[in-house]
């Protein structure tokens, strides 16, 4: 292999994270971006979380004081909604609670910072904490930390293996060749079906289960409990493109950094390197049971909803239905909660 053969996983790294030019350095969520997210879509989804913080509290498998750690926070909106609902429902939480965020692309932190200073720091004198790695935050000693993150692991670069061969750009072009020794090692580690190679999810759960702290991680994310065939795609303007079709028809290249760039995560795989580094998986259901059953959505709602005049009222029911409907996201978004 020459060494400018880069492999997929490089190229998908520098199209959402290049600090400069990466998709993921400007805000393209809603109506006028590529597409809809659950924080995008009603407020009640942090609401829910901050609920099921305080359950993990009663159950004692966390203790104050807290940090609620959002890994991936976009323009800060979740951890503001969380923030906002914890203070609702438990001051005295809520005083003993640290907000943060990991966001490793540091053009995000003002927009983060901008975001809580409006919405809590303004109101509540309670300051966001934003570091750009896990090391940063390891190095603050927690001892009680719930991390919080929405479709992190669909974001994360991986390599593409089709048909015994492995995606490559080369020559300006892309190119099948064989697999690199780490992918056919870490293929056979987890006896991986699926086309998409997410290497990088065996690093960053490893830092994660090396934290001395007692912790929980929460992540939504689009996916099935199971493989499925090769589904990586692109979304421009709420459109979705497949890979492998633009890829036949030679026209990868001009979505690189334009498009969000996504595929299923196969949660059946995400367990199993959670539990080969000693993770214990604790719940990992549809989003909507996870809403409904564990968090209480519909209560949360029901007790917010006299606030609400009668025009409102019809636009958070709809927003919701969102959230918890089988033909929205209720049923394709899976949650995946995990502690040690």
């Amino acid at each position: 292999m020459t060494s400018n053969k880069l492999a997929f996983s490089e190229i998908m790294q520098e199209w959402l994270y290049n600090p400069n030019t990466g998709y993921y350095t400007q805000n393209h969520v809603g109506k006028a971006g590529d597409f809809y997210t659950s924080v995008s879509v009603s407020k009640f989804f942090g609401g829910a979380i901050s609920r099921y913080i305080l359950r993990m509290l009663d159950e004692k498998r966390l203790t104050l004081p807290l940090h609620i750690v959002e890994i991936g926070s976009n323009n800060g909106d979740l951890i503001a909604d969380i923030a906002e609902f914890l203070k609702a429902f438990s001051n005295i939480v809520f005083i003993q609670t640290s907000f943060c965020v990991i966001e490793p692309l540091v053009c995000l932190h003002t927009q983060q910072k901008a975001t809580f200073q409006a919405r809590i720091t303004a109101r509540f004198a309670k300051q966001l904490h934003i570091y750009s790695n896990l090391q940063m935050l390891k190095d603050t000693q927690p001892n009680n930390v719930f991390f919080i993150s929405n479709e992190l692991f669909d974001s994360m670069p991986c390599d593409i293996f089709h048909n015994n061969n492995m995606l490559y750009f080369h020559n300006n072009n892309f190119t099948w060749d064989k697999p690199s020794s780490e992918i056919s090692e870490f293929i056979e580690k987890y006896d991986i079906k699926s086309a998409e190679i997410p290497l990088i999810w065996e690093s960053f759960i490893q830092n994660l289960c090396i934290l001395s702290c007692k912790w929980i991680f929460l992540t939504f994310d689009y996916g099935d409990f199971l493989a499925r065939e090769m589904n990586i795609r692109m979304y421009m303007q709420h459109k979705v493109y497949n890979l492998y079709e633009e890829l036949q028809n030679d026209r990868l290249a001009q979505f690189i950094g334009k498009s969000d760039i996504t595929y299923d995560i196969d949660f059946s795989l995400l367990k199993k390197i959670l539990e080969n580094n000693n993770a214990k998986v604790l719940c990992n259901v549809t989003q909507s049971k996870f809403l409904i059953e564990s968090c209480e959505i519909l209560d949360i709602f029901e007790s917010f909803s006299a606030h609400f005049s009668t025009i409102q009222l019809s636009k958070q029911k709809a927003s919701l239905q969102g959230l918890i409907a089988p033909n929205a996201m209720g049923e394709r978004f899976k949650a995946l909660v995990c502690g040690v």
